[in-house]
């Protein structure tokens, strides 16, 4: 059960691996998950420090935009769930559903006190990286939607994607190492969506920047310990990200040149093992979302690995156990409560749409 990867939005894409589509049946039962959430104010765990007593207020007054589904990020990908999902099937039945909530949400006033929040000094690090990252992945597939209201919600939402964009910039100038747990501070991961975001609104500044800090701190690595993952609340294995970012970043032969130094060893016994889940899962523990999500991670990210090996053996070796990862998260998605279904819809979307 592990990862090794590559994030390939610009490869072509080739047969579909799992026996799961998302047609338009699929699409409203996932994308409802993220409709039931996104305006869910409670139960939330609040993610920066109070630094006196005007911020002590409902974290709703304070992100007024993304303030449901747990979390700031599980909220603002979310969102980026439910516009994939509309871009995707216009005429899903809660159409009109996800439209009210979008147009309420991504306001010019609710998205101007976000801006205000994150202008803080005690915000500077909220989010980093990984919610600044489904940020700029939202506003991505908000611009690259030809609907009439999305270019709207993209202006409102533009100040903070730039603010973001920047900080990021300046962060890589201060960051001596890349962080590399299988949670949220995941460097790779964040630089693999910023990237997307980047090639669609053409964010030249912050793509240069993540190449280069890439190239310098990953393109030496060597034997990534994949025995090692994942630990008991990982979502996301460190060595598949770090692959996925790196297939995005090389070309086809100097990843392959390079993929087999980082797994010198394609054992199945690493790569094959699926999460052992209980069958009754708690459906107060976020921790059994992470696992599930973890399979998701490792099936889209194995999926885009096989795009960029040139080994045919390789390449349906990763088919293969993408395929199981992939089925074997989405048969217990709807088992693991609030914890993970307040975020696990975008997830699978993300893997299922590859």
């Amino acid at each position: 059960m592990f990862f090794l990867l590559t994030i390939g939005c610009v490869e072509n894409k080739e047969q579909k691996i799992e026996n799961i589509k998302i047609d338009k049946e699929l699409a409203e039962e996932l994308v409802f998950l993220s409709i039931k959430c996104v305006d869910q104010k409670y139960p939330y765990k609040i993610g920066y420090r109070f630094v006196g007593k005007n911020w002590v207020k409902p974290h709703y007054e304070i992100t007024p935009s993304f303030y449901g589904c747990w979390d700031w990020h599980s909220a603002v990908h979310g969102h980026w769930a439910m516009v994939k999902i509309l871009k995707d099937f216009p005429k899903i039945s809660d159409r009109d559903i996800i439209l009210s909530k979008l147009e309420k949400n991504l306001n010019k006033e609710n998205l101007k006190k976000e801006y205000e929040f994150f202008k803080q000094d005690f915000a500077k690090g909220f989010e980093r990286t990984y919610g600044w990252a489904w940020l700029m992945k939202l506003y991505s597939e908000l611009i690259s939607w030809e609907y009439d209201k999305a270019k709207v919600w993209a202006s409102n939402m533009k100040p903070l994607v730039d603010l973001l964009s920047e900080r990021t910039i300046s962060f890589l100038d201060k960051l001596s190492t890349p962080l590399r747990p299988g949670t949220h501070a995941n460097s790779a991961f964040s630089f693999s969506l910023m990237i997307e975001y980047a090639l669609v609104a053409d964010d030249t500044n912050l793509l240069s920047k993540i190449k280069e800090f890439s190239i310098k701190n990953f393109l030496k690595d060597t034997n990534c310990p994949v025995a090692y993952e994942p630990s008991g609340t990982d979502f996301l294995s460190p060595c598949l990200a770090e692959a996925g970012l790196m297939s995005f970043i090389l070309n086809k032969k100097d990843f392959n040149n390079w993929i087999y130094k980082f797994f010198p060893s394609f054992d199945e016994k690493y790569f094959g093992k699926i999460i052992n889940i209980p069958e009754v899962l708690d459906p107060l523990d976020p921790g059994i979302g992470h696992l599930i999500g973890l399979m998701f991670h490792r099936a889209w990210t194995l999926k885009d690995i096989a795009r960029k090996v040139e080994d045919n053996e390789n390449k349906r070796f990763f088919q293969k156990i993408a395929k199981r990862h992939s089925e074997e998260g989405f048969r217990i998605m709807f088992k693991s409560g609030y914890g993970g279904e307040h975020w696990l819809a975008t997830f699978a979307i993300y893997n299922f749409s590859k």
